[in-house]
């Protein structure tokens, strides 16, 4: 299950780079950048928690993202929370983490929907 969300979050991280260098809204283009560098950062963090205390991860598989950039980053958040558990492997640490993830996309959503 963490290489899935390791390929997700990869997936996703380049879809927001490339609708921050197309979008013509000041705001959206510094969200989309915010959240593309914050989502990298965390990533790492969750995987080298994960293999420290629970095992190496696996291969991950390419993934595939929304055209609707703000509907993906929702996606993705809602499906960290409901699987959260199943990633995490019982370790609180990395579900500490995870929450971290969800709410970096969460923030993002906020961004990108009140301010234009």
């Amino acid at each position: 299950m963490i290489e899935e969300l390791v390929s997700r979050v990869f997936a996703t991280r380049n879809a927001l780079h490339l609708k921050h260098w197309a979008t013509t809204s000041y705001a959206a283009h510094v969200a989309l950048g915010e959240l593309y560098d914050e989502i990298v950062d965390k990533i790492d963090d969750v995987v080298e928690i994960y293999q420290g205390a629970v095992e190496m991860i696996g291969d991950v598989e390419p993934t595939t993202v929304k055209d609707d950039i703000i509907e993906h980053i929702r996606d993705e958040a809602d499906w960290i929370e409901e699987n959260m558990e199943e990633i995490s492997a019982g370790t609180k640490a990395v579900e500490n983490v995870l929450q971290d993830l969800s709410g970096i996309y969460y923030i993002a959503i906020y961004k990108l929907t009140r301010f234009k």
